[in-house]
């Protein structure tokens, strides 16, 4: 499976160095805290409840888009209006299309088929000069993306070409303003390995991950802490490379344990103990699969702001 080396790769000409903002952080024990809410980013209304709930603003707002969406400025402009560095999760298909896009398939971006909407977003995106996270097919490593190896005649080495190719179109246009988040999914029995979908330490800024404590919400799930998921994750992306790493979602149940101890001892014990690459995290503050607000109980909430009040917790980005 051969895991990448750990050096770190010098920053290629004309992008943003995140490492110096990640290392200015680490001598204070700064940490960034973003989210994600439902709204977002047609409405920021879910995000600006959000930010009135846990009493401050988010250093990070995120959402999702897919390759039928055009990148907006209004988008970025009204996140960094609220203090909230852009993360962009953006996802190579259809939303709602299903597993199987075959139109979106790897070989086809390969091919060139959808180059006009990459140069499109990456001119766009040059254009508007700021930085932002742009987090391209993430959880990679899956097997429930339509670019995942393995869905939809998908190789390790085409998602490899893939990035390397939509990485130089923003290169060419002159998106030096990207940082680009290469984010697998917490690794689990079955993944594809990480190093055999990691695009190389010139082609990725920052390092993610996520994961969900599920609790006993399913019939394959249990309560696990947040060492429990995100521990052999982080010590297998510290072997890949040292930059910055962001838990780009993460979020709890309720049910199966007790919420409020979880986010407490998750972000009070074990990720300044544990996790000490670790510069941003943003919270998955929707109600889908469960019920993942930090107000899902008037006791989680209470948990959260406290966490947010910290000193630890006021990384900023922008």
């Amino acid at each position: 499976m051969g895991l990448a080396g750990a050096a770190l790769s010098t920053t290629l000409p004309g992008i943003l160095d995140p490492s110096s903002i990640a290392a200015a952080d680490a001598a204070t024990n700064k940490i960034a805290l973003g989210a994600f809410a439902p709204s977002l980013p047609w409405s920021f209304k879910d995000i600006d409840d959000f930010s009135d709930q846990v009493g401050n603003e988010p250093a990070i707002i995120h959402w999702f888009q897919d390759w039928v969406m055009n990148f907006d400025p209004e988008y970025l402009n009204a996140a960094v209006d609220r203090g909230g560095m852009p993360l962009i999760s953006w996802e190579p298909w259809r939303f709602g299309g299903g597993l199987s896009q075959s139109r979106y398939a790897l070989k086809t971006i390969l091919a060139g088929k959808h180059d006009t909407y990459i140069r499109r977003w990456a001119k766009a995106a040059a254009a508007w000069d700021k930085p932002f996270f742009l987090r391209f097919a993430h959880e990679m490593n899956g097997d429930w993306t339509s670019w995942s190896p393995g869905v939809n005649g998908n190789t390790s080495g085409e998602f490899v070409r893939t990035w390397r190719r939509v990485h130089g179109i923003f290169r060419h246009a002159g998106a030096a303003n990207v940082r680009w988040v290469w984010a697998p999914v917490a690794h689990y029995e079955g993944a594809t390995p990480y190093g055999d979908v990691y695009p190389g330490h010139a082609y990725v800024n920052w390092l993610g991950v996520s994961g969900y404590n599920w609790g006993d919400t399913r019939s394959w799930s249990r309560w696990q802490s947040f060492s429990e998921i995100f521990g052999r994750s982080y010590r297998m992306l510290t072997t890949i490379a040292r930059k910055p790493i962001m838990v780009a979602e993460v979020a709890s149940a309720e049910s199966g344990g007790n919420k409020a101890a979880w986010i407490r001892k998750a972000y009070l014990e074990e990720i300044p103990s544990k996790f000490p690459q670790m510069r941003a995290i943003s919270w998955f503050h929707a109600k889908k699969e469960n019920d993942w607000r930090v107000n899902s109980s008037g006791r989680a909430l209470k948990a959260y702001k406290e966490v947010v009040a910290r000193a630890r917790y006021q990384g900023k980005l922008l």
